[in-house]
């Protein structure tokens, strides 16, 4: 299928039509700058049993973007099939945690603005994290607002960080030491410190090199006084990949997040970590 400049391609796993899926199943949408994804999750027996993804151009201007994702939508009709839960993941630069001892709802505009310069329109939301002991905070443009109320009306919208940082909180809970992780997007990485549960730093970071990762990844563990014993990684990139270069050479060992971590998947997924928001086990809670 194709849209204006843009070819509709996919790529499917495991069991993605309306005839296979069950009562319990649930509709779960990552929304990213180079690509759309869902998968569906069956919340009885705990596991990812189907996952597509459609890759998205980074040149696209917001209402190019809309028309894409609403073709990709409108030609799925999986999308629209009634699962018991639907939710959108958005995943996007924009957001910040706030300590829950300091966070006040009436400055979550600020805490945006303080943080980021935005050349569009949107609106700030913000959720608690109990077992983090903080909110996230983050935007969500007018755009993507307006396509969930034409098309996907009753879905729940939050932001894909809050559920990779609980994520990683419980595989830190079993670990005697403190965790690094970073999960990297195609324009940006995110990059998490947990010691023993408990989140110590979480920022994000754009770049463009791999000596880009490299500084800003041992810039901010010097900046906690932290020796790399090495770390683990998500997204795009994963522990073998060649942009990964100068971080392997200062940072010690890069191992890649256990997929003990996440649901049963697909067995034709080859890079779980690629999807590590949509394999997330809170989604069956």
């Amino acid at each position: 299928m194709e849209t204006g400049k843009n070819k509709l391609k996919s790529y499917c796993f495991g069991q993605t039509k309306q005839e296979e899926l069950s009562s319990s199943a649930h509709l779960l949408i990552e929304s990213e700058v180079d690509q759309l994804s869902f998968s569906i999750i069956d919340q009885k027996a705990n596991q990812c049993i189907g996952l597509c993804s459609f890759p998205i151009s980074q040149s696209l201007g917001n209402s190019e973007r809309r028309e894409v994702i609403q073709s990709i939508m409108s030609s799925n009709d999986i999308i629209n099939y009634p699962f018991s839960k639907r939710q959108l993941l958005v995943s996007s630069r924009e957001c910040v945690f706030v300590p829950e001892e300091i966070f006040k709802k009436e400055e979550q505009d600020y805490y945006i603005r303080s943080s980021f310069e935005s050349d569009y329109g949107g609106k700030v939301f913000s959720h608690a994290i109990p077992s983090l002991n903080n909110y996230l905070v983050y935007k969500i443009p007018d755009w993507l607002l307006s396509l969930v109320e034409d098309k996907l009306s009753g879905t729940i919208v939050s932001h894909s960080s809050s559920y990779l940082a609980e994520a990683l909180y419980r595989s830190s809970i079993k670990s005697e030491e403190a965790t690094v992780h970073v999960h990297f997007k195609r324009s940006f990485f995110e990059l998490f410190i947990f010691n023993k549960g408990k989140m110590m730093f979480y920022n994000s970071f754009s770049f463009q090199t791999s000596e880009d990762i490299a500084y800003f990844i041992m810039y901010a563990l010097k900046q906690w006084d932290m020796e790399s014993n090495g770390l683990t990684v998500s997204g795009i990139f994963d522990a073998n990949s060649d942009e990964l270069y100068w971080l392997k050479k200062y940072a010690g060992e890069i191992k890649e997040f256990s997929v003990d971590n996440l649901l049963p998947y697909p067995a034709a997924i080859e890079k779980p970590g690629r999807y590590i928001n949509l394999l997330n086990p809170s989604f069956c809670e």
